[in-house]
């Protein structure tokens, strides 16, 4: 994502010479293969660039020509009738699909936001009072204090369409097919391709492509479909040309880009053009699933939010292959598989995807409103699609599932324990305990774009409730501070030194983040008792002129769990140890202990060994979802070391409370 203010000409001098010298110090780092790699990609992708800019001038603002286009998402015909929400699923897509006839719709944690149908309402963000002008898509970008970006991006993404067109199957409402049809028809005229901000970047037209198809082919409508072909055509082209790829390093935006060539390759396979995209967008795909979830299923990414998105990308990826009858390796369905059970072990006690790193709150498919992007139960019930089922079978499940046509699948017992160890990521469970221990680097090969310094850090469960948590993301670009806050060492349930961050980053670089903490696992194991134990250490701290090198222990069984840190040094330095809680937790201090209260559940926070630490209690932001922020309580110790020490805290279920 890119953040410079390219609204205000007089501003984009300074900024791009900056941006300059960045890439200067970033190519003298690299090895000479991969650079010379890097610039013949640049080279190549600045000639696609320049057809396509001349394509767009010529195509100019008229809205896309009607094309024709072969279905084929929904499988078998009769598919539509297959799927039966439940009561509360099909009150949240009506209530979608109204409020989309409305002109309001839901952005991530913003809630609903009202846009005027006028053209320009749909370069707004009616959050921030900010409206982007009709400019060349690479003279705009995010404007970071002043507005969101995402705000037109995810309204964008059309997922709202493919609510209009599940209301109408459901009901035979002609009021959904008709303002479906109307509200594209709006977008597509004030959004020609290449103008505007949402086309700022392939992902959002990746995104957007796949929503089209799958509305169209649920809407059943000429009109739609005709038009909807057009815009498929003008899509295709311009994720070719401005592919988010590079050399050194792709990401879940150059996932989306594929999933978006599969769907209009797929949509216009009749046409060479068609064809191209999906032999690119197919093959790419695979290589890209291989590439950036690793061999335990876990992402190189340091996200489970983005393990999660990166994982439905991919899921509705491959599904759409499979119903082209494309081959697809089987390595890369097992590995896809693999991401799914990962995503299903990380879930916490309450179902919900536990906060490590950023997470955007993004969604694929509009094929389920109200859905909460950290339930994971929809996407891992889907993943059951891509099994080699009899499709006739009935789909019973969640509505995601049932339109892909996921077979009835009875969902297993998640493991007590499970460990990722390419991601850093030990999950630890005992009676009514459970912990995600973080135990990895800054991800993305150590660039760090969307993690957290949150090495170290930990999740803890108690009977259900959330006790010790993760802060969250708040925002990307529209609070800098905020941005930055939240992805501060101090901001996590783990250890500061001396006021210094585990890893380095620069406050105006919003996603990098230097790999300064080489963290690794010393040990893990479960020894005949049930006792889990994770161990492990982080260097992110030998930089200072006395180096310091801190290890934690991490112990559970039944009766609780152990936290146990030692700092290796030799001159005084200050800790500042954090333990963010979830808003629902009081704390309250009681005879030299720390009560950790949650609907009826009691958790005592002890120290049994090392210097007291006086835990105080303060407020932290906390965000649930990205653009919703709270202020939660956060447990705090400072300690001044004049040299090694240890100390070891203890968190126990009350005696007497439920368990």
């Amino acid at each position: 994502m890119r953040h410079v203010d390219h609204t205000n000409p007089a501003r984009a001098g300074r900024p791009h010479l900056a941006r300059l010298r960045r890439l200067a110090v970033s190519a003298a780092a690299l090895p000479p293969r991969v650079l010379a790699a890097e610039l013949g990609w640049r080279t190549f992708r600045t000639g696609c660039r320049a057809c396509a800019d001349r394509r767009d001038r010529r195509v100019g603002a008229r809205p896309p020509f009607p094309e024709n286009w072969r279905p084929f998402v929904l499988g078998a015909a009769g598919a539509r009738s297959k799927v039966g929400p439940s009561p509360l699923e099909l009150e949240e897509c009506l209530r979608e699909a109204d409020a989309a006839l409305e002109g309001r719709f839901t952005v991530l944690g913003y809630g609903t936001v009202a846009v005027d149908r006028k053209p320009h309402g749909w370069h707004q963000d009616p959050v921030h009072g900010f409206t982007w002008p009709d400019r060349h898509h690479r003279l705009l970008g995010p404007v970071p204090g002043r507005a969101d970006i995402k705000v037109p991006w995810e309204i964008g993404r059309l997922q709202w369409l493919t609510a209009l067109a599940r209301a109408h199957a459901y009901t035979g409402d002609s009021r959904y097919r008709d303002g479906a049809v109307e509200l594209i028809r709006s977008w597509a005229a004030a959004n020609p391709v290449g103008v505007g901000p949402n086309w700022t970047n392939a992902m959002e037209a990746g995104i957007r492509a796949a929503n089209l198809v799958w509305a169209a082919e649920i809407l059943g409508d000429q009109r739609f479909t005709s038009l909807a072909g057009g815009m498929l055509r003008d899509h295709g082209w311009f994720i070719v040309a401005n592919l988010e790829y590079s050399p050194r390093l792709t990401s879940n935006h150059y996932l989306a880009d594929l999933v978006g060539l599969v769907h209009a390759g797929g949509a216009l396979r009749h046409s060479p053009a068609g064809r191209l995209w999906l032999r690119i967008g197919g093959r790419q795909l695979q290589r890209e699933i291989i590439k950036q979830f690793h061999e335990d299923g876990s992402n190189f990414e340091a996200s489970t939010g983005y393990h999660r998105l990166s994982t439905e990308l991919a899921l509705v990826g491959l599904l759409a292959l499979r119903r082209l009858r494309m081959p697809v390796r089987p390595e890369v369905r097992n590995r896809l598989l693999a991401a799914v059970e990962a995503l299903s072990a990380l879930t916490k006690p309450d179902g919900l995807l536990p906060a490590l790193g950023d997470d955007d709150s993004g969604l694929v498919i509009g094929l389920q409103s109200g859905r909460d992007p950290r339930d994971t139960s929809p996407v891992v019930a889907a993943a059951a699609a891509l099994e080699e089922t009899d499709p006739s079978g009935e789909t019973v499940g969640p509505e995601l599932a049932q339109w892909c046509g996921a077979p009835t699948r009875r969902t297993g017992a998640r493991p007590q324990s499970a460990s990722f160890a390419s991601a850093g990521w030990y999950v630890l469970s005992a009676g009514p305990y459970w912990c995600l221990a973080e135990c990895g680097g800054v991800g993305q090969l150590g660039n760090g774009g969307h993690g957290h310094n949150d090495t170290l850090s930990f999740v803890l469960c108690v009977d259900g409730h959330e006790i010790v948590t993760d802060p969250g993301t708040g925002v990307y670009t529209p609070d800098p501070r905020l941005r930055n806050l939240l992805r501060a060492t101090r901001s996590h349930s783990t250890v500061e030194v001396d006021g210094q961050e585990q890893n380095r980053f620069d406050s105006a670089l919003l996603f990098t983040m230097r790999s300064d903490d080489r963290a690794r696992v010393l040990d893990h194991h479960e020894d005949g008792s049930g006792r889990q134990v994770v161990e492990a250490i982080h260097e992110g701290y030998r930089r200072l002129d006395d180096p310091v090198v801190h290890r934690r222990r991490f112990t559970l069984d039944r009766q609780g769990l152990t936290v146990s840190d030692h700092f290796g040094c030799r001159a005084p330095h200050t800790l500042a140890v954090s333990f963010p809680l979830s808003p629902g937790v009081r704390a309250e201090q009681c005879d030299g202990e720390t009560l950790l209260m949650a609907d009826g559940t009691v958790v005592v926070l002890s120290q049994t060994a090392g210097p007291r630490l006086a835990f105080a209690v303060e407020e932290m932001p906390w965000s649930p979802a990205y653009g919703r922020v709270v202020t939660a309580p956060v447990l705090r110790a400072t300690l001044r070391a004049e040299g090694p020490v240890s100390w070891e805290l203890r968190f126990r279920a009350a005696d007497g409370a439920r368990t």
